[in-house]
């Protein structure tokens, strides 16, 4: 029995502040502190269904993406905030918030 090939994740895209944000938060515990105590749960999850993978690269976008938000959490931790309680909010309701566009609508607003 033949497999289907495997599919090739594309690369993360890269952000202007990656080298930034890997200076900051170069190891999951610095990643850890820099988020907010409401973000540690889902970062923890995040890191946890990485390493089961056994997939380096779905670990180092985690990573990367962690990193991130724990930089732009630094720089503004109220937006932060913010972040994590829409997101919550959205979650919970399963509803979309008031002016939001779908992913369809936007993209085909966009022309894709």
């Amino acid at each position: 029995m033949s497999h289907p090939p495997a599919r090739v994740p594309e690369p993360a895209p890269e952000w202007v502040r990656d080298d930034e944000a890997a200076t900051w938060f170069g190891t999951p515990e610095a990643i850890r502190a820099g988020l907010l105590p409401e973000q540690a749960a889902a970062f923890d999850a995040a890191l946890t269904a990485a390493r089961r993978t056994l997939r380096l690269d779905r670990l180092r976008d985690t990573l990367r993406a962690w990193r991130r938000m724990a930089l732009m959490t630094r720089d503004d931790p109220e937006s932060a905030r913010r972040l994590v309680s829409a997101t919550a909010e959205v979650r919970s309701s399963g509803a979309p918030r008031p002016g939001s566009v779908s992913w369809a609508d936007l993209r085909s607003e966009l022309g894709f």
